[in-house]
């Protein structure tokens, strides 16, 4: 250093990780997926036809199941992760179905389901999982939760199976109530950067509206489910690709961080 000249001063970021502000900006982006929504959220019409009712639930209901967009190998013992994801279903608002069983509109005339949720793993090839979600722009909320069982746990060569059994319900809106269960065989095969897999099972869902005239309408659906995805092993995030289908084909992407 030239004697007299000022010292450079350090920068407030010299020396720090280049991913530790990461999380934090997980953090805020997940809080806007799940604040996002119109000045007037739509909700479930309690004026719905008994006909849009049903058509309504089961296609929903399916949109809205929950969905694994992770691998069938267990996280183990000090294994974790916490995740943000979405869904896209463009042709939500084209059914007829939606003149009298929505009550405003929806976010981009799609129906997006967003949430936030964790897994862990524990002993014996088991990992558990919940989350909270929303539909995009409207009041129905949903909490999910799900419990995996390492089958074959997979390898340098080999794949891994898991059953997987989830649950959720609904919460927020006024007039409607989901009840829903599922059950699944899912299978991956992991490499160095990419991890795909594929699942298969089925998912029954009870759906209750609270009509505005005359007594509740009630409908109860299963269905087979069936869904394919890849992750990309990214140091810090993972993000996972799915498509999935059920009553119809969506897509999902989500982003997560763990071990």
């Amino acid at each position: 250093m030239v004697r007299g000249l000022p010292r450079p001063r350090r920068s407030p970021w010299a020396g720090r990780p280049a991913g530790r502000s990461t999380p934090q900006v997980f953090v805020f982006l997940a809080f806007l997926i799940l604040a996002a929504a119109p000045a007037r959220a739509w909700d479930v019409s309690g004026s719905a036809t008994p006909d849009d009712f049903q058509a309504f639930h089961r296609r929903f209901s399916t949109d809205a199941y929950f969905f694994p967009r992770h691998r069938a190998a267990p996280l183990g013992l000090i294994g974790f992760e916490v995740y943000a994801d979405a869904t896209y279903d463009s042709k939500f608002d084209d059914e007829p179905f939606v003149r009298t069983a929505i009550d405003g509109d929806l976010t981009g005339g799609f129906l997006s389901v967003a949430r936030v949720g964790a897994r862990k793993g524990l002993p014996g090839g088991i990992d558990l999982g919940l989350s909270y979600g929303r539909a995009l722009g409207g009041d129905v909320k949903l909490v999910s939760g799900e419990v995996q069982y390492a089958i074959a746990k997979g390898g340098l060569l080999s794949p891994a199976l898991s059953v997987r059994v989830t649950g959720t319900r609904t919460t927020g809106s006024s007039t409607y109530d989901l009840n829903q269960y599922g059950a699944e065989l899912l299978f991956s095969k992991g490499f160095t950067v990419l991890t795909p897999y594929v699942g298969a099972g089925f998912v029954r869902s009870r759906g209750t509206l609270d009509a505005t005239v005359g007594s509740p309408l009630e409908d109860t659906t299963t269905r087979g489910v069936v869904y394919a995805g890849v992750t990309l092993n990214l140091l810090l995030p993972k993000i996972t690709f799915e498509v999935e289908k059920a009553d119809v084909v969506q897509g999902a992407v989500r982003i997560g961080f763990g071990l």
